[in-house]
């Protein structure tokens, strides 16, 4: 067995998850950084690097329909610059003519969306109905989406799954879903106070989305109506970096005194990648 973040249980589990979706072949592209050690103030640390390369020789091991390709930012920089990638550790998932980019480390609850993702793009559609999609499946304009998301709320999958989703059905988004605990420096660069917090085009907008009122966002950033979607609730949750909710974890663990607290009826690996049953 590969060594990775994911045991003999785990990877059964995720074997069977892919063979239940995969059609087409999807590539995996692994673009990692060798830090001197150095600490910069001026991007952050690939601290995750090996972790996203072990865990990705791991399931590309788990379906004969994935193929992996490692690449490093410094080496391969005039590479990095056409495929836009800035922000080690990224993943490109490459499938039916498409292409999704993830940075950072997808683990805890965000990690079955990666293979939501993967399925999406191997069968080179998603679970949206195209009566759904009829307002902007006319696009012909490039639209630029990013998607600032952490492991830690309740609104990070969703929004991912619903992104995909879109980004599989529609030529022109160009998709990029950003884990932003594991960028604090940038997360301050950008100003990213709340998650989920949704880029397109430029136009920022803090909240989680549903279906269609993210269409009609869409839609009017296309056309140039400056006025926003209506939500019915506006829900988000203040950003924390990694090494904030590692700390609050500590304190939390230190207060119960050693109690685990209730079990979830999730699978947690113990790398803390949560596994679809």
């Amino acid at each position: 067995m590969i060594p990775g973040p994911l045991d003999n249980s785990d990877s059964l589990q995720i074997s069977r998850y892919l063979q239940e979706r995969m059609i087409n072949r999807v590539g995996i592209d692994v673009w990692i950084r060798n830090d001197s050690g150095l600490i910069r103030t001026d991007r952050d640390t690939c601290t995750h690097c090996d972790d996203i390369l072990l865990l990705s020789r791991q399931l590309v091991s788990l379906h004969p329909g994935l193929s992996l390709t490692k690449y490093d930012l410094d080496e391969h920089s005039d590479r990095a610059d056409s495929a836009n990638i800035n922000l080690p550790p990224s993943v490109v998932l490459r499938g039916s003519g498409k292409s999704i980019k993830l940075s950072g480390m997808f683990s805890g609850a965000i990690f079955p969306t990666l293979l939501d993702l993967i399925g999406f793009l191997s069968q080179g559609t998603s679970p949206l109905a195209d009566e759904d999609l009829t307002l902007i499946q006319s696009i012909s304009d490039p639209i630029r989406i990013e998607a600032m998301v952490t492991p830690f709320d309740p609104f990070s999958p969703h929004m991912i799954r619903l992104l995909g989703a879109l980004a599989t059905e529609i030529e022109f988004i160009e998709l990029e879903i950003i884990e932003l605990a594991q960028y604090p420096i940038l997360a301050k660069q950008r100003n990213i106070t709340e998650i989920p917090t949704i880029i397109i085009n430029d136009k920022r907008f803090t909240g989680v989305w549903d279906l269609e009122p993210m269409i009609n966002q869409i839609h009017k950033v296309i056309t140039g109506d400056s006025e926003p979607t209506i939500r019915e609730k506006i829900m988000s949750v203040p950003y924390i970096s990694e090494e904030e909710a590692i700390e609050r974890a500590r304190e939390e663990l230190a207060r119960q005194q050693g109690n685990v607290g209730s079990n979830t009826g999730e699978n947690t690996s113990p790398g803390g990648l949560i596994i679809p049953n």
